[in-house]
């Protein structure tokens, strides 16, 4: 080494100033790090599982379903076992799909009859409420299970609107769970709290 390759004493401040002031710099700004980018190229949705929660549907809630892949559209649809199919009066059923390419889930709602639109009515202490549905994309779905949701917990009684007559609907408890259970699933999927 020459004499001239040593540092000078204002370069040794200068190098230890600039050290420790990023030091600092990166202890202050780490309490301020809560929210992290979203660099993954996808829009975070209502809508999206990770991995666990779909491993969690399929490993341990998946026994008390009925599974049809749907391999076309890339989506596994589960329908509770022990729904009520086919009766005398008008059903109304849920199904939950998985989009394995988008890692979401989405409720889909099942009326009997193949009905597209209906009204349903539901009466809790002399309180009536009417829910519209409109088949349509996945939101419209899960707007109508999110309206529905606390009327079944409430356990309201409900009617269908069908030719201009209310018909009851729900009245058995097991049609109710057949809309509960997914549901509570769902939200659990989701990781939405009831």
């Amino acid at each position: 080494m020459s004499k001239n390759d040593t540092l000078s004493p204002e370069m040794l401040k200068i190098i230890k100033i600039f050290g420790i002031g990023s030091l600092a710099l990166v202890f202050i700004l780490s309490f301020f790090n809560e929210k992290r980018a979203n660099n993954s190229g996808k829009e975070a949705s209502i809508l999206s599982i990770t991995d666990a929660e779909r491993l969690y549907l399929k490993n341990v809630r998946g026994l008390y379903y009925d599974l049809e892949g749907r391999d076309d559209a890339k989506m596994s649809v589960y329908r509770y076992g022990k729904r009520v199919q086919e009766a005398d009066h008008p059903l109304l059923n849920l199904s939950i799909l998985i989009n394995r390419v988008k890692d979401e889930a989405y409720l889909y709602v099942e009326p009997s009859n193949d009905l597209s639109s209906f009204s349903l009515r539901a009466t809790v202490a002399d309180q009536t409420d009417t829910l519209e549905f409109i088949s349509g994309d996945k939101f419209s779905h899960f707007n109508f299970v999110e309206q529905l949701y606390p009327f079944l917990i409430e356990n309201a009684y409900f009617e269908l609107l069908i030719d201009e007559v209310w018909v009851p609907i729900l009245e058995d408890e097991k049609e109710r769970d057949a809309l509960r259970i997914p549901i509570k699933d769902f939200y659990r999927l989701i990781n939405k709290p009831e």
